[in-house]
């Protein structure tokens, strides 16, 4: 039954990450599309000055300077908030690992074929991961053919490096969302504690930039969104260091998932 889990949970939901795909792809070209020149790129700033200076650095922008330039304007619109949003994407991707089925009560009879434990989280989690692929690819395109379209001069490779660069955060908030889901069992108790770490997470590195405390900086780096650091990507690459450190949090939690999941008894 070697890949069995894996070609299935593709054919299962293809169709789901494929319009997710389509949104991401529409959103971003949007963005390059909405300023017909660079004149229009100088009012945006101007009316961004007008924002409260902490409304600004919620958004990603240190201040309204950052969006006369072309790749900040892109990473106000678009790398600011599209993690959150597909945090909603991840959540639904980690609840159908093992959740979903064991709240149908259709996750022991699963389990009951010959199929070790490991493998259907692991095949279900790399299918997840080829899906998210997708997604990410498709917001590429989208901001490809933005590009093509957009009066403005844009570094076509700096835009894949931070549209690329979601792709940890995305990995690590399916595996956060099938460990919680394994450790608590209940879908709505996962759902909620899931959902109250990605809002505390976005909080912390919000405040972070807002306030300029010692101890608050500290407490910054417990939050995954500090590592995503849209706005550093988009200026100055990709940081490897932050990339790994959030693929490394992924396979420890779903190393965890792992252990708890074979411990354990499946059933309602």
């Amino acid at each position: 039954m070697s890949g069995v889990v894996f070609w299935n949970t593709l054919k299962s939901h293809w169709r789901g990450a494929l319009y997710w795909g389509i949104g991401m792809g529409l959103l971003a070209y949007y963005i390059l599309v909405i300023i017909p020149d660079v004149d229009a790129l100088n009012q945006y700033a101007e009316m961004a000055a007008t924002l409260p200076p902490v409304l600004m650095q919620m958004l990603g922008v240190s201040d309204s300077a950052t969006l006369l330039a072309p790749e900040g304007f892109i990473g106000f619109g678009f790398f600011g908030y599209a993690l959150l949003i597909l945090a909603a994407y991840a959540v639904i991707a980690g609840l159908n690992v093992t959740a979903n089925e064991e709240d149908e009560g259709i996750l022991d009879i699963v389990l009951s074929l010959p199929l070790a434990r490991w493998r259907l989280v692991v095949e279900k989690f790399a299918a997840h991961l080829v899906l998210t692929l997708g997604i990410v690819l498709m917001a590429i395109l989208g901001m490809w053919l933005g590009v093509q379209q957009s009066v403005l001069d844009l570094n076509m490779a700096r835009l894949v490096e931070a549209t690329l660069n979601m792709l940890p955060g995305i990995l690590f908030m399916i595996a956060l969302t099938v460990f919680i889901s394994v450790l608590v069992r209940r879908k709505a108790a996962a759902i909620g504690i899931v959902a109250g770490i990605i809002a505390a997470s976005y909080f912390l590195d919000f405040i972070g930039k807002a306030v300029t405390n010692d101890i608050v900086q500290v407490v910054q780096k417990l939050s995954f969104y500090t590592y995503y650091d849209s706005a550093g990507v988009i200026t100055h690459g990709l940081n490897v260091g932050n990339i790994a450190l959030l693929l490394a949090l992924t396979v420890i939690l779903l190393a965890g998932a792992l252990w708890f999941f074979n411990r354990r008894d499946v059933g309602l």
